[in-house]
């Protein structure tokens, strides 16, 4: 007798999909885009405008100079909190501007 394979879950199929096409990555970025504010908080998120990635580098606008430096200190802690929050690991670096 003849045992059938147990159901997929969906989302582990579309999972496998997206990784087969080359398309998670884009949406594990797309994820550190729009989850912004919860990845550094109210504080930093009213100042700063996370446009877009390109090359495993996420692009952050900074409204001050002031901030852009404090930032720049915080590099890790937020590259940190991308990791945690969405599971992305395409993006190396942030550039602040």
């Amino acid at each position: 007798m003849k045992r059938r394979n147990q159901p997929k879950k969906l989302d582990s199929i579309l999972g496998d999909i997206l990784s087969n096409r080359g398309y998670l990555n884009v949406c594990k970025e797309y994820d550190v885009i729009s989850q912004w504010k919860d990845i550094v908080g109210e504080k930093i998120s009213e100042v700063t405008v996370c446009n877009r990635v390109e090359n495993g580098v996420l692009y952050v606008q900074v409204s001050s100079s002031a901030w852009r430096q404090e930032l720049v200190y915080l590099k890790i802690m937020i590259m940190q909190k991308i990791k945690e929050n969405t599971n992305c690991t395409s993006i190396k670096d942030i550039v602040f501007y």
